[in-house]
């Protein structure tokens, strides 16, 4: 069986496919890092990455973008309330302490890293482009997109214009010189003192989704293969995507799959600074080794909400040490396995049908259990060893940055 996976657009699961064979172009919406960031976003970026790693391993020249939204309304609101602090400086502490966490839990380098204030000008492009075409307007140097102009918007997430205007809408600013109630801002007007760059339409800043879609375009072409970020992102962030995207360009569809995953909440509250319950990955990780907490994300699938207990991780120890010690028995082995060894086909064939990594690591803890017993068979722990290295462990010769390897390509 061939990889399938879901798609959010069409909501079907069918066979992965790209616009050029043999290679797989990825965006996934990084973080705006105006703060600390918690253990949902590393459930995000572990199951991108263990996903980036399997599209490798089957063949595949993976190139995948994660981006930075170092402007925005949070981080002018932190650099306020911190007294006028440079943003940059709150950006890039934030984002050296989150690099570090998925440094130790070994998820890979992008290829490319962009921040959206690098990219001014082609957002200034794109919101050119739309205005030019007869997707935007502009009002007193706010520039707005039109969503009606869209025939296809709503199509990500299922409903009618009219059902979206009921949602709450994180961008659904300065109406009272909207058109439309779902129309959004590509170019905003700014107060005094607040950051701001040159246009046409006057000095200001970029609206939310334009950035991202300046960002893929130009680092990944107008057409991309898999789109990634959370669930709470398809309205109106990836929504708005889509609209810019191919109005702008021309091209479509401007991702063949769109994956969302799940919400990790916090016995069953979403987490959130406000409430004061979030659970920090770099916290675990003084408690747990990486690849423990590793195994915990991707023991849920990635498109599944999910609640963090106390005590889960405890739980994963006996299944953790197992697979850990069941792998050295491959370690140092010559890669006998290959493709055709009997553990491999199944571990393939169950993360072929909708990344299925949970039902992957069961097949890899029977196999863990009948090395330990002595039932191995031929070659089963260097098959094992290989597995685990696909989703991405350290400790079973997975490259990445906790086994010191810091380039952006397997």
């Amino acid at each position: 069986m061939s990889l399938r996976l879901y798609s959010t657009l069409g909501r079907e699961t069918r066979e992965f496919t790209t616009v050029a064979p043999g290679e797989a172009r990825m965006y996934v919406c990084g973080v705006t890092p105006y703060d600390v960031t918690h253990l949902g976003h590393a459930f995000s970026y572990v199951q991108f990455d263990t996903l980036r790693r399997y599209l490798s391993s089957i063949g595949y020249r993976v190139r995948y973008v994660q981006n930075v939204t170092d402007i925005d309304d949070d981080m002018i609101m932190v650099s306020r309330r911190q007294g006028g602090r440079p943003i940059p400086e709150i950006r890039d502490e934030n984002d050296r302490i989150f690099r570090n966490d998925l440094d130790r839990l070994n998820v890979l380098r992008p290829n490319a890293y962009p921040f959206a204030t690098e990219h001014i000008p082609e957002i200034i492009e794109h919101t050119a482009k739309l205005i030019e075409c007869g997707h935007a307007y502009v009002v007193d140097g706010d520039v707005f997109f039109e969503a009606r102009t869209f025939e296809r918007y709503g199509q990500l997430n299922g409903v009618t214009l009219e059902e979206l205007e009921q949602r709450e809408n994180p961008e659904s600013k300065r109406a009272e010189k909207k058109r439309g109630k779902l129309d959004f801002l590509l170019w905003q007007i700014v107060d005094a003192g607040d950051p701001s760059w040159p246009s046409p339409w006057g000095p200001g800043r970029p609206g939310w989704s334009i950035e991202c879609t300046a960002m893929s375009v130009a680092h990944l072409g107008p057409r991309i293969d898999i789109h990634g970020g959370g669930s709470d992102l398809r309205f109106p962030h990836h929504e708005n995507e889509i609209a810019q995207a191919e109005c702008s360009t021309g091209d479509a569809p401007f991702s063949g799959f769109w994956m969302h995953n799940g919400m990790l909440k916090l016995e069953g509250v979403k987490m959130s600074k406000s409430l004061g319950n979030l659970v920090l990955a770099r916290n675990l990780m003084q408690e747990f080794e990486p690849d423990q907490l590793r195994l915990y994300l991707l023991s849920h699938h990635y498109r599944a909400d999910a609640d963090y207990y106390h005590g889960d991780l405890e739980q994963l120890g006996e299944r953790y040490g197992r697979l850990k010690l069941a792998s050295s028995q491959g370690e140092g082995a010559a890669a006998a396995a290959g493709g055709g060894h009997a553990l491999v086909v199944e571990f393939r064939e169950t993360i072929d049908d909708d990344f299925d990594a949970p039902g992957a690591i069961d097949v890899l803890d029977g196999a863990a259990s009948r090395l330990l017993a002595g039932a191995g068979s031929d070659g089963e722990g260097e098959a094992l060893r290989e597995c685990l290295a696909v989703l991405g462990f350290a400790f079973a010769g997975a490259k990445g940055p906790a086994s010191g390897y810091l380039g952006s390509t397997l």
